[in-house]
């Protein structure tokens, strides 16, 4: 009871405090604050602003200062506006805020579309039934974020004999919704494993320091970035950013589950016995260290025109809880530890350029493995380490049309087979053993106190073994309604994220040999796939999308969402027959 006053006491001091805007607020990855000024950037001929978020209030405020608003179109203006206005007004010291929704998803195949993993409007992009948010800004450079709210689990149940992870909610039946508590769902399925964004950030000046949870991303990638990208649900992570006219350094660590938590405890290395290890209790006792360490700098060049961006960062893992406190330097390469049975180290370039208004250019390449001069070359020597690599090259346009902004892209993504991935305890890996990949877990409840273990990609959300192609165009108006289009293509190979490392070999020899993606044979083992040879063809998916969204009243909001999805290939058997499905996504949200 010593505790009850404590809410009460922060309400009254909220109410009796000064109005004032807050330069430390967090604004979201998805904020349209940011995507407004990064659209005002590329029709002024100007580089991306800063491509590592989330970004501070303080930050946008200063990304906005080098626009000039005199020089605007009357559209571009009023965009310009409307931003500077969100981002000056003033806060309460405390303030709660509702938003609930109410969505239909309708689908045409409930065969081959049953999981969350096989829906475009996913588990992110579906809203809870209701949100409540609290902010806490006592002055300008303290900020604290936290959301509660009500929504179906991802998962709802779990088979102990495949170690198939099971919803409800995502194709079992035509036409679902988000009201959990109606068959086939039902109320212990709500999701108690909130919140999904809760964080605390203080800073002033050209700095700021977040701490807590919060999705994080580095790069200019539609489909996805190489080093962090916003797909992953959240990072339990601390966050520090410096920032100055022309550059900005970012520093990141983020902890996840060690693997032992959800790999097997003793020899049960078949391929079923690994994946039921990755249900487990509350009451297991959480041991072992997994985290991601990151640093950034970011500049720009030749009076705005370019921006360059250089990330590196490791994946460090201690079995016993050890943190050697020598890899927290933040200048240091952490490449050149040469710590390669505690860590992996991966590396990003970005470039991007803006020859005239209106037009983009950039690109990002991705260094996880390659020969250095005297070690086995892939491909010519044996027992050589295979060279993992990802490319990236894309342009966006964004200018005012009507009374609105039009917005378009194209991007090309290539990513090699072993992209990601890396052998732990030996040389090689065998079945059941985990390596030290870029690969991370969240720990999700489900109903009867269990947890899952959900493992994807810390950065491109298709990881390695593929080649995607993009394109999108949108228009909007803001406050009133917007209508967007997608067309993707993905030819993805036999590797993913259970796919064994291994030495290759060159031709002739025997073992893995080196091949380029998209590969048309898994040569090792799968730690998810017990008939991992099988796999003989490339998996060919096409999606088309089509999305918009209406403001009825201010506050009352309605979207929908259709996406067509056709599969060649799938599951890399190119015995198994295409599939196809259609998903019509529907929604009403009100906040206030």
């Amino acid at each position: 009871m010593k505790y009850v006053g404590i809410p009460f006491l922060i309400i009254i001091i909220g109410a009796g405090s000064l109005f004032a805007a807050n330069g430390q607020k967090i604004y979201p990855l998805d904020s349209e604050l940011y995507e407004v000024i990064s659209y005002l950037y590329i029709g002024q001929g100007m580089a991306l602003p800063s491509t590592a978020g989330p970004y501070s209030a303080d930050e946008l405020n200063k990304m906005l200062s080098r626009i000039n608003p005199d020089t605007l179109d009357p559209v571009s203006k009023r965009f310009y506006q409307q931003v500077y206005d969100e981002l000056n007004r003033d806060h309460k010291a405390v303030t709660f805020s509702f938003e609930t929704a109410l969505e239909a998803y309708l689908h045409s195949n409930t065969k081959d579309f049953i999981h969350e993993a096989d829906w475009v409007f996913g588990y992110a992009e579906r809203k809870p039934l209701l949100s409540i948010t609290l902010e806490t800004q006592l002055n300008n450079n303290i900020y604290g974020f936290s959301e509660f709210r009500l929504s179906p689990t991802k998962y709802t149940d779990y088979d102990e004999g495949t170690g198939e992870l099971i919803s409800s909610y995502f194709g079992s039946q035509i036409v679902g919704s988000n009201l959990f508590f109606i068959p086939p769902g039902k109320i212990m399925d709500l999701d108690l494993s909130f919140p999904f964004r809760a964080f605390g950030a203080f800073g002033g000046d050209g700095w700021s320091v977040q701490i807590g949870r919060d999705k994080l991303s580095w790069g200019p990638g539609t489909t996805g970035n190489f080093m962090l990208d916003d797909h992953l649900r959240y990072h339990n992570m601390g966050r520090f950013t410096s920032y100055t006219k022309n550059f900005k350094y970012s520093l990141v660590t983020s902890f996840f589950p060690h693997p032992k938590q959800y790999y097997p405890d003793g020899n049960n290395l078949t391929v079923p016995g690994i994946l039921a290890a990755r249900e487990r209790w509350q009451g297991q006792i959480l041991d072992g260290l997994y985290m991601f360490l990151g640093h950034r700098l970011e500049g720009r060049l030749f009076n705005d025109k370019v921006g360059l961006a250089i990330s590196e960062s490791i994946m460090y893992q201690s079995e016993e809880n050890l943190l050697d406190l020598r890899i927290l330097n933040p200048a240091m390469f952490y490449h050149n530890y040469y710590i390669r049975a505690n860590a992996n180290s991966l590396l990003a370039f970005e470039l991007d350029y803006s020859p005239i208004p209106y037009l983009n250019i950039y690109g990002q390449v991705a260094v996880d493995e390659f020969a250095m001069i005297g070690e086995p070359a892939p491909g010519k020597d044996k027992n050589a380490h295979p060279s993992a690599f990802a490319y990236m090259l894309g342009a966006k346009t964004a200018m005012p049309m009507f009374n609105g902004l039009f917005s378009g892209g194209l991007e090309f993504v290539k990513t090699d087979p072993f992209l990601y991935l890396r052998y732990g305890k030996n040389d090689h890996q065998n079945l059941g053993e985990w390596g030290i990949n870029y690969i991370a877990a969240i720990r999700e409840f489900y109903a009867g106190g269990h947890m899952v273990y959900d493992e994807d990609f810390i950065g491109y959300p298709f990881g390695p073994d593929a080649i995607v192609l993009n394109a999108n165009a949108a228009y909007k108006e803001l406050g009133k309604w917007k209508l967007a289009g997608n067309i993707f293509f993905m030819w993805h190979g036999t590797h993913d994220k259970w796919t064994l490392w291994n030495y290759v070999q060159p031709d002739g020899e025997t073992g893995a040999p080196y091949v380029p993606s998209p590969t048309e044979q898994h040569y090792t083992e799968n730690n998810s796939d017990a008939n991992y040879a099988a796999r003989n063809s490339v998996s060919r998916l096409f999606i088309f999308s089509l999305k918009g969204g209406y403001t009825i009243l201010p506050g009352l909001d309605s979207y929908v969402q259709m996406d067509f999805i056709h599969i060649a290939n799938p599951k890399n058997i190119s015995s198994n027959a295409a599939i196809s499905d259609i998903q019509l996504s529907i929604g009403f949200s009100y906040s206030f």
